[in-house]
């Protein structure tokens, strides 16, 4: 299966039941009445409970094994725990009788009314589903499973269940939704007691960021799992997270720099002959040698983990492995085998939503198409990917946002629940030294009437924090200028007055040219340095109704009411030249700084999105002609 497939079946094996029984796993002796079903309880809370999150495959698979001996003949309250873990074994090379499996485990947990039995049951359908319907309905089973969970004693599960709606979520391109359930997951794992983090849910946040285009808070989460998994030697995952690293070096434009997890991946995954993670690596490398324009090397690779997806019943990534092998023959001027593979790949990648391989295979169908000639088709689905293109982007920058209003609203429930349970144990506490009381009337009233001065205290308390926290989240706290959600919001404001007025709006998307460099050369606080100052020198050149907002990294929005395309490229100018003209002696008398300038006017009936997505555009041309410069 594609990479959601890989982290989706991690999750399996670490928090339900795992892979395939492992080939001369340990034999149980038999064991009779109630001794043999105490053994069962115990082996099965080893496979289902806390303990299982920090066990190793090998384990685990033992433990599936020594489940299956210790089962106690007609013990239909055991039987149906059995099934709802046994369903996940790998021995279900076919998807649709796994799937009968899960369906049948199921029926047997609601008949017996076993909440706990029938999620896992759920959970083994999800992966079913996924290989046989796709995504979408994979999706809806999972929701299935966090409704079923969610006002249940099984926090366990209940994260479990989060963790999987939110990959699933996650491939659909909702990230800010995939994220929050990652946080409700993480919040019921420790209700559940179990204080450290979770490897594969960290992973799975690490992922949810990259396809955000948050690389470095991504980069983060992958190389403090690879370091974790080495020194626990757990290396199927050390495998796993390579190759993310790797997919992350190649999205953000350095595929060289992929090269180097990749190569360690498939050294651990050749070490241990484990075929399926092979497999699985060489159909990443095969992505960045493509990137790279090594066609005939990633065709060589793509046809080897063909042969691997042809051993198995399930389809594995066929999808993927279609589309790539389509770009590797288009590579070679081979097109109409190309075109060929694309047929295959476009009703699986259409099945499963993902709407980012959509987009890659538009554009690659389109320049086949072209290079045969066939000039009315290829325009009509460059034109697709056009539009799927900027709605990923306008997407992801809505995911941005939403993820900072969703943590707003966490962190605020949050401290609004610790007030409540703060409240309510003073209240008992003061409700029991009034029982051993004399007078207990009198002093009753008087501490309600302090009781209610407390709340009011509070209440006034809270009301000024919250202007706080407002104004905290309308101010970036480096620059001091306005945050990406004051900016967007301004930005919103402008949008309505010019539509009402028909006075003429233009903003400016401004990127400082090689921060990054700034940053590995001289550190971060240099870095941090350069960006106050950047910002100190253009709001200098802005007027003063004229509005600048931090909306990323080292990218910025400049909002300009009642100027024109024109007048906004002689205000970038001016910001260029400032820009250009500002020493950095502190840091580096040889560092110069510039920036990259993007210009969109507002025309009737542009959304935020469209108006920014054409400053972005605008922006990247810049800095593909050289950076330094303005672009509209």
């Amino acid at each position: 299966m594609k990479r959601r497939l890989a982290l989706l079946r991690c999750l399996l094996s670490l928090l339900l039941a795992s892979i395939a029984l492992a080939t001369g796993a340990q034999q149980v002796a038999p064991a009779t009445g109630a001794d043999r079903a105490a053994r069962f309880d115990a082996v099965f809370e080893r496979v289902v409970g806390p303990s299982s999150m920090d066990s190793s495959f090998v384990d685990y698979d033992a433990n599936l094994e020594r489940l299956r001996v210790l089962l106690p003949p007609g013990d239909k309250a055991r039987d149906v725990q059995f099934r709802s873990v046994y369903c996940s074994s790998e021995r279900w090379k076919d998807s649709a009788k796994g799937l009968a499996y899960a369906t049948d485990a199921l029926a047997r947990a609601q008949a017996a009314g076993d909440i706990a039995s029938q999620g896992r049951a759920i959970f083994c359908r999800v992966d079913f589903l996924s290989v046989l319907k796709g995504g979408k309905q994979a999706l809806e089973e999972a929701g299935r499973m966090v409704a079923l969970l969610q006002n249940s004693e099984e926090r366990q599960l209940f994260a479990e269940a989060l963790s999987l709606r939110g990959s699933l979520l996650s491939d659909m391109g909702e990230q800010a939704k995939a994220l929050l359930d990652f946080q409700r997951a993480r919040a019921s794992y420790r209700e559940a007691g179990i204080e450290h983090e979770i490897d594969a849910l960290m992973m799975l946040t690490a992922v949810a960021y990259r396809r955000m285009g948050d690389w470095a808070q991504a980069e983060r989460y992958f190389t403090h799992a690879i370091n974790r998994m080495e020194e626990q030697r757990d290396w199927e995952r050390v495998v796993t997270y390579n190759i993310q690293l790797g997919y992350l070096y190649d999205e953000a434009g350095d595929p060289n720099k992929a090269e180097a997890p990749l190569r360690e991946a498939l050294a651990v995954a050749r070490s241990h002959q484990d075929d399926a993670s092979i497999a699985s690596v060489q159909i990443a490398m095969a992505t960045v040698l493509i990137d790279q324009k090594q066609f005939d090397a990633a065709f060589d690779l793509l046809a080897q983990a063909q042969s691997f997806a042809q051993t198995r019943e399930d389809h594995w990534n066929a999808d993927v492995l279609a589309l790539l092998s389509g770009q590797a023959l288009a590579g070679t001027g081979e097109h109409q085998a190309a075109l060929a593979h694309y047929r295959v790949a476009q009703p699986l990648i259409e099945r499963d939503g993902n709407e980012r391989y959509l987009a890659t295979l538009f554009r690659a169908r389109s320049a086949s198409e072209e290079a045969l000639g066939e000039t009315t088709a290829a325009l009509a689905d460059y034109k697709r990917y056009s539009d799927l293109q900027s709605s990923l982007q306008g997407k992801m920058r809505f995911q941005q946002n939403r993820l900072l209003e969703y943590e707003y609203e966490i962190r605020r429930r949050d401290f609004e629940n610790r007030r409540l349970r703060a409240e309510a144990a003073s209240r008992l506490q003061q409700v029991k030294a009034l029982q051993s009381i004399r007078h207990w009337q009198r002093l009753a009233l008087l501490l309600g009437a302090l009781l209610v001065a407390l709340l009011v205290w509070l209440a006034l308390r809270q009301w000024r924090k919250s202007g706080t926290l407002r104004a905290l989240a309308m101010t970036d706290s480096l620059t001091g200028i306005a945050s990406r959600r004051a900016i967007e919001a301004g930005l919103d404001h402008e949008l309505g007055l010019a539509a009402a007025s028909g006075q003429p709006l233009s903003i400016l998307m401004l990127d400082l040219d090689h921060f990054k460099t700034i940053n590995d050369h001289h550190g971060h606080a240099a870095g941090d340095r350069v960006l106050h100052a950047a910002t100190a020198i253009w709001k200098q050149q802005l007027r003063e109704y004229d509005r600048l907002g931090r909306i990323g990294g080292e990218e910025f929005l400049i909002l300009c009411p009642d100027t024109s395309r024109e007048q906004a490229q002689v205000a970038a100018t001016r910001l260029l030249d400032a820009t250009r003209a500002h020493a950095l002696a502190d840091i580096d008398p040889a560092l110069t700084l510039t920036v990259s300038i993007g210009i969109a006017q507002f025309e009737p009936g542009d959304t935020r999105e469209a108006l920014l997505a054409r400053a972005d555009a605008a922006l990247y041309r810049a800095k593909d002609r050289g950076r330094n410069r303005v672009e509209s």
